[in-house]
């Protein structure tokens, strides 16, 4: 696999275009999750399985529940069946 350029915002296209409507379905990501953090929003990369990269921009506060979401899945991923973990 050749070197991956890195994610620049200003040149990412549309996920959708305005005529579009109703929810859209990415392509699975790889597990290469990068962070580009302003002082007002921050943009979560990913990589696809197709090696696209996609840029998410969120608040400050969607990345920390992001982040409290993820820690709850991954806590629930690691309880024993019919376990609990805390």
């Amino acid at each position: 696999m050749s070197e991956q350029k890195p994610f620049r915002p200003s040149v990412a296209k549309e996920a959708r275009s305005d005529a579009s409507e109703g929810d859209v379905l990415l392509p699975l990501m790889m597990p290469k999750p990068d962070l580009m953090m302003g002082e007002r929003m921050a943009i979560v990369i990913l990589t696809t399985v197709e090696d696209q990269k996609v840029g998410i921009p969120m608040g400050h506060q969607g990345v920390s529940d992001l982040y409290e979401i993820s820690g709850e899945a991954l806590r629930m991923l690691q309880a024993p069946e019919g376990g609990s973990v805390q």
